[in-house]
């Protein structure tokens, strides 16, 4: 549970592991509703309701697929 700015936070995170927040005036109504969303969280379900979640980000590549670069020499400045 989470107090900021005069109000409590309940915070859950859903099936597929995202994380919610959602705020209310008091403890009670931020301490119900966490219960009750963690609750229908952890239903049991079907193994085709929900698509499987996506990475956030792209996969990195291998070093044998990564475009290899030489160093140049920067020439030197002469100074007199």
């Amino acid at each position: 549970m989470l107090k900021r700015y005069g109000s409590y936070f309940a915070d859950w995170r859903d099936a597929t592991g995202l994380r919610h927040r959602k705020a209310f005036p008091t403890l009670q109504e931020a301490v119900d509703y966490t219960e009750q969303m963690r609750a229908e969280a952890h239903q049991p379900e079907s193994p085709n309701s929900h698509p499987p979640r996506l990475p956030l980000r792209k996969p990195r590549r291998s070093t044998s697929a990564r475009k290899r670069t030489t160093r140049t020499r920067k020439p030197r400045s002469r100074r007199s």
